[in-house]
């Protein structure tokens, strides 16, 4: 089990991801329904042990932010701590210099107060 991690941009839920690639992997939602459920990390959110960092763009067109915000509302319900770093200028990942160093920045403090 991990104490701390960090994701960026999470995919937690297969049934609002690409289409396209979710269905080569996972078949289609109505004949798969269990492997779309495991598969979701709001499943698992209540088994989750240690500190959490989540980082999204707002405007990313990829995985867009509705993944973080069910996700925290799945830690919120099961009572586990979070943090968020958010930008709300950037897409799926920082790409201005300033924001990519303050992110890493903002993961490296995270680490040192968790470990």
């Amino acid at each position: 089990m991990l104490r701390t991690s960090h994701t960026s941009a999470p995919v937690t839920a297969w049934d609002g991801y690409d289409t396209f690639y979710t269905e080569k992997y996972l078949g289609l939602p109505a004949e798969h329904p269990d492997a779309y459920e495991y598969g979701s990390i709001m499943y698992h959110a209540k088994n989750l042990k240690g500190k959490l960092l989540l980082i999204h763009g707002m405007i990313d067109e990829n995985v867009h932010f509705r993944h973080t915000a069910r996700l925290i509302n799945s830690l919120m319900a099961e009572g586990k701590p979070y943090e968020i770093l958010l930008f709300p200028d950037e897409r799926h990942m920082p790409r201005r210099l300033g924001d990519r160093i303050y992110m890493e920045e903002r993961i490296f403090g995270f680490f040192e107060r968790s470990l």
